[in-house]
C-alpha cells in the first residue's frame, strides 16, 4: 500500500470514529430526554420482551427412506471407519449399483457414526464425485 493511499485510509477511518462518538453522544441525549419526559409523565417504561405471534404448527408426514433397498449389512462391519473409508470399502464389498442413499443407510447399518444422516448423505456424494473425477483424470492420462 502506498503513502498517499494509507493517508486516505487513516482520514477515512478518523472521519468515520467522529460520526461515530457523534451518533453516540445523540444516543445518550435522546435516551436522556425520554427519561425524563417519561419522568414527567409518570409513565412506565415499556417493557423489552414482545411476544412473537403464535404460529400454527404443522404437521410432518414421516416420508420413507429415499435409501430402502440396500444389502443387509452386518452391524459394525464399518464402525471406526470415516465416511470416506467406509464408502470405499462398501463399493469393494457390494459394487458401485446403489443410490447414494441407499449406500448411506447401508453404512449407518453398518455402525458409521455421523452427525446427522444428511451430513453423511452429502459426504458420500462428495467421496463419489471426487473419486469420479481422479478416475477420469486417470483414463485421460492414459490415452
Amino acid at each position: 500500500m502506498d503513502a498517499e493511499a494509507r493517508r486516505n485510509y487513516r482520514a477515512a477511518l478518523k472521519q468515520a470514529e467522529a460520526e461515530l462518538a457523534a451518533h453516540e453522544q445523540r444516543g445518550d441525549a435522546l435516551r436522556a430526554t425520554v427519561e425524563g419526559l417519561r419522568n414527567l409523565l409518570a409513565v412506565k417504561a415499556p417493557r423489552r420482551t414482545m411476544r412473537k405471534p403464535a404460529v400454527a404448527k404443522r404437521t410432518r408426514r414421516r416420508r420413507r427412506s429415499a435409501g430402502a433397498g440396500h444389502p443387509e449389512v452386518p452391524a459394525g462391519t464399518f464402525r471406526g471407519t470415516g465416511p470416506t473409508a467406509a464408502y470405499r470399502r462398501f463399493i469393494e464389498m457390494y459394487g458401485d449399483s446403489y443410490t447414494v442413499p441407499q449406500i448411506r443407510d447401508a453404512l449407518i447399518q453398518g455402525g458409521v457414526r455421523s452427525s446427522s444422516p444428511t451430513s453423511l448423505l452429502t459426504g458420500i456424494h462428495s467421496v463419489r464425485r471426487r473419486d469420479r473425477l481422479k478416475a477420469e483424470a486417470e483414463k485421460q492420462a492414459a490415452e
